[in-house]
């Protein structure tokens, strides 16, 4: 726990991670500002604030994703069982199987907010996430902040109706373009440049 504890509150990583971190929010606001100003499709913010079953929040809308996804999700999953599962595991291998746990773990939206017909796209998109965030908390040394801002400005993003989805579907494939350039870059074994994180 004192272990875990310390690394929720490592906030002091380079500066590049936090650009990483904040990366979906960037993705998203740039596509936006693409989209409005070089084709036809115009994409309006103020659905980017919104979440399910509640009012309209705008800005607020991203601290409630990265205080409940964010470190709610991130503390267990890459703070606690990614470190231990990579332990005698490859990065890749360790990943494939919390990404089933992860996935298993939000099925219960099928039953009153997904389409059961996304569910192929949906498992895909659960692992790439898994793979991008296991590259992340392995470059930034064990951050658990780092991943959970990450989580948070995803979600705010992805989980909006902003452009009847368009932004949602720009930034999901991205992660999962990411994703493969991470595997064919970083190989397997510690999908980073550095070694995989343990405990």
């Amino acid at each position: 726990m004192k272990e875990l504890l310390a690394r929720m509150n490592q906030w002091r990583v380079s500066g590049r991670w936090w650009c990483v971190a904040l990366s979906p929010l960037i993705v998203g606001f740039v596509a936006a500002l693409f989209l409005n100003t070089l084709t036809p499709h115009k994409v309006s913010l103020t659905g980017v604030g919104e979440v399910h079953f509640l009012p309209p929040l705008g800005i607020g809308a991203l601290f409630l994703w990265i205080f409940t996804f964010g470190i709610g999700e991130e503390v267990g999953w890459r703070g606690y069982a990614l470190p231990r599962l990579q332990h005698h595991r490859t990065a890749l291998h360790a990943t494939v199987i919390l990404a089933f746990f992860w996935g298993v773990w939000h099925l219960p939206q099928f039953f009153y907010l997904f389409d059961a017909a996304i569910v192929v796209g949906w498992a895909i998109g659960v692992l790439a996430g898994a793979i991008v965030f296991t590259w992340l908390l392995n470059s930034a040394g064990g951050s658990i902040p780092i991943v959970a801002v990450f989580h948070g400005c995803f979600n705010f993003i992805s989980a909006s109706s902003a452009g009847n989805g368009l932004l949602a579907a720009i930034v999901s494939t991205a992660v999962m373009v990411w994703a493969v350039g991470v595997v064919l870059l970083y190989k397997p074994k510690n999908l980073s440049s550095k070694d995989k994180f343990v405990v």
